[in-house]
């Protein structure tokens, strides 16, 4: 049973690191970041929260992103070494990430529901015990 529930979607490995919404907000926070930049403190918020990020995936993010007009890169040949691109958030891109912030909030604030409710039933000990067979998930 403990096998198939480090796989099941409610440990938490299946859920979304929010990458889209992380690069709208550092590239805000920090303009004009080469791709390496950005990846770096995406992967430092990301990873202090336990959780990992597939580097690859992020790149995938910003191809999309830049797709849509949310941001737009251009090479840097000026800087030493090989050339980088170089990102910056675009005016819809601001705006989306003020969609994100709204969307996050409502989310939080569901959460936050979801904690309390399940918080009072863990105390009436109205939930099930954990590894009771008739109760698994994720099947």
């Amino acid at each position: 049973m403990a096998d198939s529930l480090d796989n099941c979607p409610c440990s938490g490995k299946n859920m979304s690191n929010l990458a889209a919404p992380w690069v709208l907000l550092t590239l805000y926070r920090q303009p004009a970041l080469h791709g390496y930049e950005l990846t770096r403190i995406i992967r430092a918020h990301i990873e202090a929260a336990g959780m990992h990020i597939n580097m690859t995936g992020l790149y995938r993010h910003l191809n999309m992103l830049e797709k849509r007009g949310m941001l737009v890169s251009q090479w840097d040949t000026e800087s030493s070494g090989p050339a980088k691109r170089r990102y910056v958030l675009t005016e819809d891109g601001k705006a989306c990430l003020q969609r994100w912030l709204k969307t996050l909030n409502m989310q939080a604030q569901l959460i936050e529901a979801f904690f309390d409710q399940a918080q009072g039933l863990l105390h009436r000990g109205a939930l099930p015990m954990a590894g009771d067979a008739s109760t698994s998930c994720c099947r």
